[in-house]
């Protein structure tokens, strides 16, 4: 067992953080970067789109490249180019360039996810392993709401700029951390037809065709049900700001996953996520109607939580799945993860407050149904209770 394990957790975490907080930046902020920028708030969203969609490009392409030159080596130069490309999205002028820059970032951001999760594989075994990647997905969560705040906030005081700013500095801090802080792995020699063999291989077994398609839409409800809150409550800012932050509480579920897993089965576990997100979203169907405050705030701790449970409980699956072909089954993951949220905003934008709730009742629906179809081939595929 690696004896620096809180050392490299505590990187890791930070870094899956600060990573998944751009994921977000962008929700509160519309508004602000419309107005300086002059140019519509259907091209800002387009250019948070170019950022999902390159962001889902560089999960692929270096979680692939990791193989080859090392898991360190990604994590760490990954933050360093993080950081560039994070100064010039706040040097933005215009939507072409805010378009450019921000789908940068995206795809210099891709390089944290899918090698992360596999560099955790590499390191550690067992409850560490198990330990580790809940609190990875714990930070996924927690940046969820972070981002939001640390968006607004810095923007209310210093502009839509210093937000990315800021992230410059942090990213390059965390390139000097990393590399003094994270030991390498070994690398393997696998060639990139290798790797796309491998990758039409996992793509055409059912299981985890089952699970990518939870991984498509779940990200995505996410990003939906708060962006979607935003526009509603756009005149109500405090109760959204307390609704966010209040929210986080349903992050620390995840933490708890692997022991709902042990106690539990897995099964049973993506089960309770699936029925706290219909319950939270028959509570903000409840807000909608009666506008009470204390509603709207236990939908968005119950909605985090359900988050905060599936996330690492499909994660668990696939990597269970996926055996050999795990750092590609978990890229495959992270760019389909990221797919459906580069999707949902511009879905979310032409429906009302009431239309998307329909829309995420939809969703895990779906999620019941993938569910149901994992647990009864459960024996077939060795996955377990």
């Amino acid at each position: 067992m690696n004896p620096h394990f809180k050392r490299i957790a505590a990187v890791l975490v930070v870094m899956a953080v600060m990573v998944a907080c751009n994921i977000y930046t962008f929700i509160p902020i519309y508004g602000s970067i419309s107005a300086t920028l002059s140019i519509p708030q259907s091209e800002v969203v387009m250019a948070g789109t170019s950022f999902i969609f390159l962001y889902a490009c560089g999960l692929l392409t270096f979680a692939n490249a990791a193989d080859h030159f090392g898991k360190k080596k990604i994590l760490v130069w990954g933050m360093l180019a993080s950081a560039v490309s994070s100064g010039l999205v706040g040097l933005s002028a215009d939507f072409w360039s805010l378009f450019i820059t921000r789908g940068l970032q995206g795809f210099c951001l891709g390089s944290f996810a899918p090698v992360a999760f596999a560099y955790t594989y590499d390191l550690f075994s067992g409850k560490h392993r198990t330990l580790l990647l809940a609190f990875i997905n714990s930070g996924f969560l927690f940046a969820g709401i972070l981002g939001q705040l640390l968006s607004e906030g810095i923007t209310h005081f210093s502009g839509w700029a210093a937000v990315f700013f800021f992230f410059a500095v942090v990213y390059a801090s965390l390139f000097l951390i990393g590399n003094e802080a994270l030991p390498p792995t070994n690398t393997l020699s696998v060639s990139p037809s290798q790797q796309l063999a491998t990758i039409v291989k996992l793509l055409k077994r059912k299981e985890l065709l089952y699970c990518y398609g939870i991984v498509f839409t779940l990200l995505a409800t996410f990003i939906a049900y708060y962006d979607s809150l935003t526009r509603y409550m756009s005149d109500e800012p405090g109760l959204l700001f307390l609704t966010r932050a209040v929210g986080l509480i349903g992050a620390g579920l995840s933490l708890f996953t692997g022991r709902l897993m042990e106690a539990l089965g897995i099964y049973k576990t993506l089960f309770i996520g699936v029925a706290l997100s219909l319950i939270s979203v028959a509570a903000a169907f409840m807000f909608a109607y009666d506008h009470e405050p204390i509603i709207i705030i236990f939908s968005s701790i119950l909605f985090v939580s359900a988050i905060s449970l599936l996330i690492p409980t499909v994660i668990t699956l696939i990597g269970n799945m996926s055996g050999k072909g795990r750092s590609q089954a978990l890229s495959l993951y992270s760019f389909l993860l990221l797919g459906g949220t580069s999707v949902a905003p511009l879905v979310i934008m032409h429906l009302t407050y009431v239309q998307s709730l329909f829309l995420l009742v939809g969703c895990f629906l779906f999620h019941a149904w993938m569910g149901v179809l994992l647990y009864e081939g459960r024996k077939r595929w060795g996955t377990g209770d």
